[in-house]
């Protein structure tokens, strides 16, 4: 159970944001407190207040920065967003499926479902609003990247948070590495998961202050990924770019330590494209990433995508990791199985899209991949607004890119949002940084094209990069 510091932490934190309001612009402020309150908030923590979501860290945090950001509105000249034509409209067309989604869900799923013992009761509009309320809550980070962190500025101020909470998170990490993953229990009181699965190698995974160890391995990735495109960006100004190497380097012996396996492969390979490839084979990358995580599941379910390589290429590197993945596999093929008799709308909450013994009413599937949790959720039309907002700003990008310039950042945030594609596929990793880098990166593609329109001048904020990559 949380202890007291655990609520105060939640309930003192708008205070702490704040803060960062205060000292800050509002654009970097956001970041930062997006950022430090994901990482040091409890996990697994929560208030229930009827009709509402949860208040957790996500959406205390979220909160916070929509009241601050509309209260210092327009303090530091900030540039609302202006979209354009086919973008405009794309990006409203796919928020309002995320919106409507749920209530579709609950319309059409308002029979119970029995399992032996078990009973699972059918949706109602209570439910709706619930799930609209959560899902709202959950896109706020996007929809205020989109209007506050649309600059190059702001893009390099989102690289640079990442590399630095890495370098400050990295302290902590080799502690939890030596000593086990116990930094939220002596803090908090409690450990959020299960201990177990946080034992590797005959060592720890740490797990510090986030919901599972796998989390804190996806975030050290993109600290990597962040620090070489600054590595990069820092090159074609002429400034001194060996810290950000030395962070890079230092960044990826401490994953190697964390013990993800999935998160320092696509450190790895991600990482080799920002470090030798230029700004066009870097998009081209980002698009084919986004192109095969949108239609994931058809290619799954057509049989393009080889797993069984991927289970023998696991298999020579462990047994108990390849036995892993052949269970999450298997679990995601069932549960595919089981989305495809509601494939519209979804089976809605309360456990319904998940298989149970018919006789015993035990669940029996076990579900990691954000994918397959949306699309059994909500089915194909909630998947689709989902992903559609996390691959439409790599898509566009890449359809526009030689309007954007010589620049480094953009294509750079980009990869950034690939890699955590990648990560959907086997984890949950759906976190509001990442709704935050999609907000960023869909803003800044009409934005872009406006201002390429309008005038010849460089994108918002460029005259100012060289001083903050000192």
């Amino acid at each position: 159970m949380p202890n007291g510091l655990a609520y105060l932490m939640l309930f003192a934190w708008p205070l702490v944001a704040q803060a960062f309001f205060r000292a800050m612009p509002v654009y970097k402020a956001l970041i930062w407190s997006v950022m430090v309150g994901y990482l040091i908030l409890p996990a697994a923590t929560s208030i229930k207040v009827p009709m509402i979501p949860a208040l957790d860290k996500h959406s205390v945090v979220v909160l916070s920065a929509l009241i601050l950001c509309r209260l210092n509105a327009g303090r530091d000249g900030e540039v609302d967003n202006t979209a354009i034509g086919a973008e405009r409209t794309l990006v409203r067309s796919l928020l309002v499926l995320v919106i409507g989604a749920p209530f579709l869900t609950a319309v059409t799923n308002p029979e119970p479902l029995v399992y032996g013992p078990r009973y699972i009761p059918g949706l109602t509009l209570y439910d709706s609003f619930s799930m609209i309320s959560g899902a709202a809550v959950a896109l706020l980070p996007y929809m205020l990247a989109r209007r506050y962190l649309t600059s190059q500025v702001a893009h390099l101020e989102i690289l640079r948070a990442f590399v630095l909470c890495g370098l400050a998170y990295s302290l902590p990490a080799l502690v939890e590495v030596r000593l086990s993953p116990q930094l939220h229990v002596w803090i908090y009181g409690f450990f959020p998961h299960d201990f177990i699965q946080h034992i590797r190698a005959g060592g720890y995974r740490p797990i510090l202050f986030l919901s599972h160890g796998l989390m804190v391995g996806i975030f050290f990735c993109m600290s990597i990924i962040s620090a070489l495109v600054l590595w990069r960006e820092a090159r074609r100004e002429g400034q001194p770019a060996r810290k950000w190497l030395l962070a890079a380097l230092w960044l990826t012996f401490v994953l190697v330590l964390v013990k993800s396996v999935g998160a320092l492969a696509i450190a790895v390979a991600v990482g080799a494209i920002v470090a030798l490839l230029g700004q066009r084979m870097q998009v081209l990358f980002a698009a084919v990433v986004a192109v095969v995580v949108l239609f994931y599941p058809t290619l799954r379910g057509a049989g393009y995508i080889p797993v069984d390589r991927v289970f023998s290429l696991a298999l020579s590197y462990s047994e108990d990791r390849a036995l892993s993945l052949k269970f999450r596999l298997d679990n995601e093929d069932a549960l595919l199985a089981r989305a495809n008799e509601k494939p519209l709308f979804g089976w809605g909450g309360w456990g319904r899209p998940h298989i149970f013994d018919p006789e015993t009413g035990r669940m029996t599937s076990v579900t990691d991949g954000i994918w397959v949790i949306l699309i059994g959720i909500y089915g194909w039309t909630g998947y689709l607004a989902y992903f559609g907002l996390l691959t439409a700003p790599i898509l566009i990008f890449a359809w526009r890119r030689t309007r954007y310039g010589p620049s480094f950042l953009a294509p750079g945030l980009m990869l950034l949002l690939s890699a955590t594609l990648i990560d959907f596929l086997p984890n949950a990793s759906l976190v509001p940084y990442v709704w935050m880098i999609a907000g960023a990166a869909s803003g800044f593609v009409p934005t872009s094209v406006a201002a390429a329109r309008s005038s010849n001048v460089r994108p918002t904020g460029e005259a100012r990069l060289r001083p903050l990559l000192e």
